[in-house]
């Protein structure tokens, strides 16, 4: 079983879309229950071992998640109606795992009817590129990691069935090298745009599309009522949409509005506990409100799944460095520095820790350093602004944010939120710069 649908009983599935409906009514189905069906569905009548389901769910983990797991499938079991005593459709295997024991067909897009054999080896093809995708995408760091992901999504893109998702993920990616710094926004704004709009075109009511073209604008035009208006389209196409949560709290944390940023950032973990974006999103909003030890907490969290993940460790030096931990600090951010995507990122922390530690050759050195990636890298100007702020060097400071405003630059979305520039805050020329931004104020925003 390797297509976009599949039907058992009076339920249809579209695994690309992951929605359930039973009887042509939608049925809310969480995350991790929707993907703990879509691998049994998948291989129907077959034993898939708990072995299996924890290397499908959590596939970076070697932390066991059986309680997890346990909650998943008897969720699942809720949603269908179905027990362990009396099976329907999932079979027990006590110790061992689970079997669908139920009959499924495969459907095709255009009729809803069975497909016929020997059909499904490109939209097989297709569908496992756009997976590869988008795990490349969401390991959210390494930049060669990001440029596999376009690839995949590219070929992907080919296959109509997967179309309007793999445009989605180029979108998306090309957004978080931009994010990220690795890349000038002006090189990939117009790839982002019209991978949006080919998205968009091939399938209007897909929410992930809506999210990718949020994102867009958030990130490339600083166009925050559209952002709030593809995340409102998102949300009424898929209510537990993680992604349109997640960017929502995205949103209201760049424009200031941190305590409803939290309550979205929660909502959707309370969807998936284990979205790394929800959960980085999460710690961001908590650095934002100075909760500096609960960004602590959530780091760890997330360092406790995937060890070396660069973004969290660059959020936890931050905070180690506004409770004058400097030295936990510098290990964090040194950690973050062999990551490529987020390198310049990190020397720039590095620069700032050490200037305001007092060790002023070493800010010196982390300030050249920059200027040395610059040589065969894109380097944002917004990491330089960095380290003189660090260094006390306002006017210094002042001139590289007016470069980066000039560029563009998307690292400008966390100037409100970023403690680092807090002893500039009371400058005139600071405040004018975010009124130029826009995020002078918290304005209200639907949550």
């Amino acid at each position: 079983m390797s297509g976009r649908k599949a039907r058992f009983d009076d339920y249809e599935v579209d695994f690309v879309r992951r929605e359930l409906r039973k009887c042509g009514i939608r049925i809310r189905l969480q995350r991790k229950p929707f993907r703990v069906l879509e691998l049994l569905l998948r291989r129907p009548g077959e034993l898939v071992t708990r072995e299996e389901l924890f290397g499908f769910l959590w596939p970076d983990s070697h932390v066991s998640f059986e309680h997890s797991l346990n909650t998943a499938v008897n969720s699942l079991r809720r949603v269908l109606g179905d027990s362990s005593r009396e099976c329907h459709f999932i079979e027990t295997r006590p110790g061992l795992g689970y079997r669908f024991s139920s009959p499924v067909e495969e459907m095709t897009d255009a009729d809803s009817s069975p497909t016929p054999p020997g059909s499904l080896g490109k939209n097989r093809d297709a569908y496992e590129d756009y997976l590869k995708g988008r795990y490349f995408l969401d390991t959210m760091a390494e930049e060669e990691e990001i440029y596999k992901a376009i690839a995949f999504f590219n070929s992907a893109a080919i296959d109509e069935t997967c179309c309007s998702l793999a445009h989605a993920g180029i979108a998306e990616a090309y957004g978080q090298l931009a994010l990220f710094g690795s890349v000038c926004s002006s090189r990939v704004v117009s790839h982002a745009r019209s991978s949006v709009e080919s998205a968009l075109r091939n399938d209007p009511d897909l929410p992930q599309a809506h999210v990718s073209a949020g994102r867009v604008k958030m990130i490339f035009d600083w166009d925050w009522k559209g952002t709030q208006e593809s995340v409102d389209r998102a949300r009424t196409l898929d209510a537990n949409s993680v992604p349109a949560h997640t960017l929502q709290g995205s949103l209201l944390c760049t424009l200031g509005s941190y305590e409803e940023a939290l309550q979205v950032c929660r909502h959707a973990l309370a969807l998936d506990p284990l979205s790394f974006p929800a959960n980085l999103q999460f710690a961001a909003c908590l650095y934002a409100t100075r909760d500096f030890e609960g960004v602590i907490d959530q780091c760890w969290k997330m360092l406790t799944l995937r060890s070396g993940f660069a973004p969290a460790q660059i959020l936890l030096a931050l905070a180690y460095q506004q409770l004058g931990m400097y030295e936990e600090a510098v290990v964090e951010f040194q950690n973050a520095q062999r990551c490529t995507g987020l390198q310049a990122a990190a020397t720039s922390g590095l620069g700032h820790v050490f200037a305001v530690a007092g060790l002023e050759d070493n800010a010196e050195q982390a300030f050249r350093e920059l200027s040395t990636q610059a040589q065969s890298r894109y380097v944002p100007y917004y990491w330089y602004a960095v380290i003189c702020a660090g260094r006390r060097q306002k006017d210094q400071a002042l001139s590289f944010l007016e470069e980066s405003f000039r560029q563009r630059d998307p690292a400008l979305l966390s100037l409100k939120a970023d403690a680092r520039f807090d002893n500039m805050r009371t400058d005139d020329r600071f405040q004018v710069l975010l009124r130029r931004l826009d995020i002078q104020t918290s304005a209200p925003m639907r949550i």
